[in-house]
């Protein structure tokens, strides 16, 4: 959906109308990022693309993940050994801010730079243990872009060699998806709820920066506040510690930063045809801190 007035006519089409002096002021700017498949030789160095081979600073190293694994020996007075094994982490997408940030109505994104992201070849982490921490890279670069060069992919990086897709973005309006409470905040009644559901929220295009998440199972952000304050989210355990009650309210401060879909162009399957989500405070995003964001997988 492009605007406000879109979401009006469409509200007003369904019968909703009423609702949207209550939806307005929820509404989110969002950069919808269509997709279109190439070669990679046909994308211009630091061009914002998904898939590929990323442009890094010459300087730069291609992003790792570091894991311990422990083993021991078969014998009875064998000691356990520890074993340092690092892996390339597979390349995503990166954002030349200043072809997207003129998107930006709220003005959250920085104008210029690059943002990278980086996430775990195997996708054998979820987001809600901070153990996960080295399973992603949000890397953000705002020096000379004429330093920067098309690394070739690691011969380790055996999973995830996705094929580039070019990006056409645009501006559009996001609306809360599953998950978010709104059908009790707007007091829906059940033949509402499915027509707002059906009819007016729309997830059409996965792809985006900024906005609300479009949910596959539910809600991130408190499973981001609660993660990133160390309480694991893998079982009910991390939302019944006591902590929890008190880091809740902060849940309000995490927002949408990347949403990628499983891509066919890209050949990207996250899961069962899921979607990879990276998140980031509000605050932290203003002050360019994108050593502070988090990530979460979802699939059906």
């Amino acid at each position: 959906m492009d605007n406000k007035e879109q979401l009006f006519d469409r509200l007003k089409a369904n019968g909703l109308d009423k609702y949207f002096d209550k939806l307005e002021p929820i509404v989110r700017n969002t950069i919808r990022l269509y997709l279109t498949s190439c070669s990679e030789d046909s994308i211009p160095i630091g061009q914002s693309k998904i898939g590929g081979k990323p442009d890094l600073p010459a300087s730069f190293s291609w992003f790792t993940e570091t894991n311990t694994k422990t083993t021991k020996k078969l014998w009875i007075f064998g000691k356990e050994t520890e074993q340092t094994i690092t892996k390339s982490l597979s390349f995503i997408a990166q954002i030349n801010l200043s072809q997207i940030s003129q998107f930006d109505s709220e003005n959250l994104l920085p104008k210029n730079g690059i943002l990278y992201f980086f996430y775990a070849d195997e996708q054998d982490a979820w987001g809600f243990d901070i153990k996960d921490q080295n399973k992603f890279k949000i890397i953000y670069f705002d020096g000379d872009l004429t330093t920067l060069k098309r690394f070739e992919f690691p011969e380790d990086l055996e999973n995830s060699r996705f094929r580039p897709c070019l990006i056409e973005a645009k501006q559009e309006i996001s609306l809360p998806s599953y998950g978010y409470g709104l059908d009790e905040e707007m007091k829906f009644t059940d033949d509402e709820a499915d027509i707002y559901y059906d009819k007016i929220y729309e997830d059409g295009n996965i792809n985006k920066l900024l906005g609300y998440s479009d949910n596959i199972q539910g809600e991130m952000e408190l499973e981001c506040e609660l993660v990133t304050n160390g309480l694991y989210c893998g079982d009910p355990s991390g939302y019944n510690d006591p902590s929890a009650k008190e880091l809740e309210p902060n849940a309000k401060n995490w927002r949408l930063l990347l949403q990628i879909d499983s891509n066919d162009e890209n050949d990207m399957m996250w899961g069962d045809c899921g979607r990879l989500y990276f998140w980031i405070k509000k605050e932290d995003l203003v002050n360019k801190q994108f050593d502070k964001s988090w990530f979460s997988l979802q699939c059906s």
